[in-house]
């Protein structure tokens, strides 16, 4: 897609400001830089975004996928109890069919605007990226180390069914599908090395024997998405996590402007134009590659902050209960409705008190707003 690159008249002050911006089509959160007078403002849902702007993926823009993983995981473990019940199997399927169609929309968007360089990781070294990602799948990675550093479990888990009971660590290896385009893959520049990850991925979604078992789900499919947001993490500066502690004083009477993540996310972008404008597409890649991508990269620890850790551990369930919810509410019993709306508006409170007690980031994502809908602290912080 053809991306017309911003101009700012010499003399004159750039009035654009950092959004974060939910589109309606995809599910997917980008940051942006608009000017006012466009009428977007931060924390706005759009029916599409706009594809004239240059788009930033940092937090939260992976791991608001983590919500659809974990509606299909807990989904599972539900139809666990029901051995025997068709009907209910039948009811929770379509859930699991929804939260997929949710997950093959967003990861089709990133691919494609990754790929289109319509929207870049802000704050990350692609040439790491690449490094790190090719050491897992020809190297591997202690599975035990990627939970330990992830907060999960799903590593373990996953070993454990295939009776890894040797004595021996075992190792993950990430699995590229297309076995014929694999020897590709190291010549690949970074950005089409990343942007076909994504597509990899996105493949295993689409991929119907994956959803055999919640096992089939997390060996084919989750596992591969925690390996890249892994692999995120380890190549992006910290600043990009939004986890400093003066991006949680935010509150109607301060804008966000002026956080360190929304500060870093306009300094980022501005660079990326200017880079850009100067140099051309071909040279950006080259441009905000660091030297730290030349040789092996060594093993190095990647702990994911505790508020990023505690929205998949609190989160994922609420985004469970959340999609059971408004299953419930589809099948048009009154009392049913009734229903679902106190549980909705329950886990939206709940959700609203971790991020107010700062056990979960501001920028959470709500499970259970209404599809496309701004949540509450979102609109109260941009005033």
């Amino acid at each position: 897609m053809a991306i017309k690159w911003p101009e700012v008249a010499a003399g004159t002050q750039d009035e654009r400001r950092v959004v974060l911006i939910k589109s309606l089509a995809t599910n997917n959160r980008f940051y942006a830089l608009v000017d006012p007078a466009s009428g977007i403002r931060n924390a706005d849902t759009v029916e599409r975004i706009p594809e004239e702007l240059v788009l930033g993926v940092a937090y939260p823009c992976l791991e608001d996928g983590l919500n659809d993983f974990a509606v299909i995981r807990t989904t599972y473990e539900t139809l666990d109890l029901f051995p025997d019940d068709e009907e209910m199997r039948h009811e929770l399927m379509q859930i699991v069919t929804e939260a997929r169609g949710k997950l093959c929309r967003r990861l089709a968007e990133l691919r494609d605007r990754i790929a289109s360089r319509s929207a870049f990781f802000l704050g990350t070294d692609l040439e790491e990226f690449k490094t790190y990602a090719l050491d897992i799948m020809q190297r591997g990675y202690p599975r035990r180390n990627l939970d330990s550093m992830m907060k999960l479990s799903v590593f373990s888990a996953v070993a454990e069914a295939e009776v890894h009971a040797n004595g021996s660590e075992p190792l993950y290896h990430y699995e590229y599908r297309d076995q014929a385009g694999l020897h590709r893959l190291p010549a690949a520049p970074a950005r089409a090395f990343v942007s076909a990850l994504f597509g990899d991925v996105l493949d295993s979604v689409l991929d119907e024997a994956n959803y055999a078992s919640r096992y089939t789900f997390d060996r084919n499919v989750f596992q591969k998405f925690i390996a890249l947001m892994f692999v995120n993490y380890a190549t992006t500066d910290p600043i990009f996590y939004g986890t400093n502690k003066a991006d949680y004083g935010v509150s109607s009477e301060r804008e966000m402007d002026q956080t360190p993540l929304y500060l870093a996310v306009a300094r980022e972008l501005r660079a990326i134009e200017e880079a850009m404008a100067g140099e051309g597409a071909e040279a950006i890649d080259a441009h905000f590659a660091g030297p730290r991508a030349a040789g092996q990269v060594a093993d190095r620890t990647v702990q994911l902050p505790g508020t990023l850790v505690n929205e998949d551990v609190l989160l994922g369930p609420l985004a469970s209960i959340s999609a059971n919810a408004k299953q419930l509410h589809r099948k048009g019993d009154r009392d049913a409705s009734e229903f679902s709306r106190i549980i909705l508006a329950d886990v939206s409170r709940l959700v609203e008190a971790l991020k107010r007690l700062g056990i979960v980031s501001p920028f959470a994502y709500d499970p259970a707003a209404p599809d496309g809908a701004v949540d509450e602290s979102a609109a109260e912080r941009r005033g």
